[in-house]
């Protein structure tokens, strides 16, 4: 089947969600210069890094109520209600100087904008027919990776007339969002009030060894993505190579995704789901081995193609496998409780990561290679799978 055919089987209501998921994300213009919006209004670099933690703190917040909104209240509920109520936190923020104040709306604003997303998730796993879920989530992220390409460009300009205008049009994006999301998205999947607390889809999660398994690889990877954002514009920047060319390389990530993802997940259609997750998983914990024999521009831009090879693999695949392990009745739980594993991920990965790369480099490269032989071999020893 060509990818024309697959794109043309795709439901209505999720290109409405793929366009409004663009212009969303689009307006995502606050949190890539919250820190310096932070140390611009009198507060220190480290006031600055706690006030940005606290927005990532709302995550582990957004992860449990999102996830339980979508399933009790419906999936386009919940997208707008996350939305509309975000909008409010960002105009909020925008006045706030203290970093106190900053820090607390942060928290809040993370919590509430991010609740969103498991929402967004099980609406595809809804309306989109389980063969087709991994062109479906592989166009999601086509939208939301050219959205960012795009983004931060515009809101750079913007930052230099006046800060108040991110928080402004990222506000109207997510009003745009909210509104789109309410009439013109359908509720998907509602589950009744008796079974949609968290104990009983803990009690189901628990039992559920290949979606422990999984939930055990994305904190692994969680680990191994945190580090193109932490240690590898810092590697960089201690190989003595021009920070615009640093740039351009982890761009270089989102043209290949942009380019060929979508391709890509057309042409394997037919291939393993578990074993193209395990390759790309491997892909991208091994990339890092690059920098044990050079720091080279060469290097990077290898180690880069590399890792988003490793990443196109994985993660459209990844949300489709996702879905076919989750009962129809829990899926905004279950999205929100992988959502968990990413949030841990991430935050051992900030918060040890870079001290690791400090004293000792080699075994930081060395321990992503092996999460990553770590998260397929979870993947690959999981038993029960309705995807693969």
């Amino acid at each position: 089947m060509s990818l024309f055919s697959q794109l043309h089987l795709l439901p209505r209501p999720f290109w409405v969600l793929v366009g409004a998921t663009f212009v969303n994300r689009f307006g995502v213009f606050v949190v890539p210069f919250l820190a310096l919006f932070i140390t611009r209004n009198g507060n220190t670099a480290a006031q600055a890094g706690l006030a940005v933690a606290a927005y990532s703190l709302g995550g582990f917040v957004a992860a449990w109520l999102g996830g339980w909104l979508a399933d009790r209240f419906g999936r386009n509920v919940t997208m707008a209600v996350s939305s509309l109520a975000g909008a409010a936190c960002m105009i909020a923020m925008s006045q706030a100087v203290d970093w106190r104040a900053l820090a607390a709306l942060a928290f809040l604003t993370g919590a509430i904008t991010e609740a969103g997303h498991p929402a967004s998730a099980a609406l595809v796993q809804d309306i989109v027919p389980p063969e087709h879920r991994v062109i479906a989530f592989a166009v999601q992220r086509f939208a939301v990776n050219l959205a960012w390409s795009l983004g931060p460009a515009t809101a750079g300009f913007l930052a230099e007339h006046s800060f108040f205008w991110l928080f402004a049009v990222d506000a109207a994006t997510s009003v745009v969002f909210g509104i789109i999301a309410w009439l013109f998205l359908p509720r998907g999947n509602r589950t009744a009030r008796e079974h949609a607390g968290w104990g009983h889809a803990w009690r189901s999660i628990r039992a559920n060894k290949p979606f422990l398994a999984l939930f055990g690889a994305c904190v692994c990877i969680a680990w191994i993505f945190r580090q193109t954002n932490t240690t590898f514009p810092l590697h960089f920047e201690r190989n003595g190579l021009p920070l615009h060319y640093c740039g351009l390389v982890l761009a270089l990530n989102g043209v290949m995704i942009c380019l060929m993802e979508v391709p890509l997940a057309a042409g394997l259609r037919q291939w393993s789901v578990k074993q193209v997750l395990a390759l790309g998983y491997i892909l991208m914990g091994a990339s890092f081995l690059i920098f044990l024999v050079s720091g080279s521009l060469t290097a990077f831009v290898t180690m880069m193609v590399l890792f988003t090879f490793g990443e196109m693999a994985a993660f459209s695949r990844q949300q489709a496998y996702s879905a076919s392990l989750a009962p129809d009745d829990m899926r905004g739980r279950y999205v929100g409780f992988l959502s968990f594993a990413w949030c841990a991920g991430n935050t051992a990965s900030s918060a040890l990561g870079m001290p690791l790369y400090d004293h000792h480099p080699v075994i930081l490269w060395t321990i992503n290679a092996v999460l990553g032989i770590v998260a397929a071999g979870l993947i690959l020893s999981s038993r029960r799978s309705k995807a693969a």
